[in-house]
């Protein structure tokens, strides 16, 4: 296959490095595969981001606060991020996050519903709130809705609710770096990390 964003050491290197460091920050052991294994390019959104060099370091700052249980909790994370993922076309993010998911308590039968744009079973209600935000903030194209916003606060609190959008957009921006590095969505469609 032929990579849109190839690796080059004399490029990439600090760049590589930087995304190394974070990712193993973020979860101790890395549970995806980010490089090829022959080294020839980064995986996913990892890709096109060493293209950027002046912002691979800033992307991580933001991707570590997003993993900080002070900016949200883990599981509403995961789930604000499979509902984001209900609603794109993003095998990469699907195939990282299923490892993360569990490691925050979610069942296998929780994640493909999840996926499938169905609301998991046996969540709380700020949790099923967590996924519902992941579906609408990733679509949004105007504000928010006053019954939406009055649910979410009464339900999870502003500071959840603000770090449940800090979550989504992030994803999004993750989600389109991946999504202009093209056609390898695939080789993850339905594969475990």
């Amino acid at each position: 296959m032929t990579h849109r964003f190839p690796y080059d050491e004399n490029e990439h290197a600090a760049s590589k490095q930087i995304i190394q460091n974070a990712l193993k920050v973020m979860h101790h052991d890395i549970p995806f595969q980010w490089i090829e294994e022959d080294g020839s390019s980064l995986l996913g959104c990892y890709a096109s981001l060493t293209y950027s060099p002046a912002f691979v370091g800033q992307f991580f700052e933001v991707a570590k606060a997003l993993y900080a249980p002070s900016t949200i909790k883990p599981r509403n994370r995961e789930l604000a991020i499979l509902g984001l993922s209900s609603v794109l076309d993003v095998p990469y993010v699907t195939y990282c996050h299923h490892k993360i998911g569990s490691k925050c308590g979610l069942s296998r039968e929780q994640f493909e519903d999840a996926l499938a744009g169905k609301v998991p079973a046996d969540l709380s209600e700020e949790e099923t709130m967590a996924y519902h935000l992941g579906q609408i903030l990733t679509d949004l194209k105007a504000p928010l809705e006053d019954t939406t916003w009055k649910e979410a606060v009464a339900v999870m609190g502003k500071s959840e609710l603000v770090g449940i959008a800090h979550t989504v957009s992030g994803y999004r921006w993750v989600a389109l770096l991946d999504q202009i590095n093209g056609g390898d969505s695939e080789r993850w469609r339905g594969k475990d990390a």
